[in-house]
């Protein structure tokens, strides 16, 4: 009986999976991120469109900046949308180049509106409970 000789295998099965392993490590990277920075963008719609309902413009400008990413701190509008409501709202789409050729695609949006009947006497006008 020959025995052939194994040596170096551990190798080269190390060299064929290692480019998986890395590729595996970024994606779940890249998504954690792009996870987080949504729910950046989700608070701080959030917290702007309570900010300008409650309180004056200012305060508005501070919760607003209180977002981590400062292009999308910018893009989030609020106002009234009405009678005793807030709108606050956000909309990103955007692609950017990458390494390798590799574009990047961004596509976030958010939107709430707040009935404002806690900061008025009375529910609000036209609604019968």
């Amino acid at each position: 009986m020959i025995r052939v000789k194994e040596k170096g295998q551990a190798m080269a099965e190390f060299a064929l999976m290692m480019p998986v392993l890395i590729l595996l490590l970024f994606g779940m990277t890249f998504a954690a991120f792009y996870a987080f920075r949504s729910a950046a963008v989700d608070w701080g719609v959030f917290i702007t469109g309570v900010a300008s309902g409650s309180y004056d413009t200012p305060v508005t400008g501070m919760a607003r900046a209180s977002t981590l990413w400062p292009d999308l701190s910018e893009r989030i509008h609020s106002g009234t949308g009405g009678s005793r409501q807030v709108r606050s709202l956000i909309s990103v789409e955007d692609s950017r180049d990458w390494i390798f050729g590799i574009r990047l695609i961004e596509a976030q949006r958010a939107e709430t509106f707040f009935r404002l009947w806690r900061f008025y006497p009375g529910p609000p006008g036209g609604v019968i409970e």
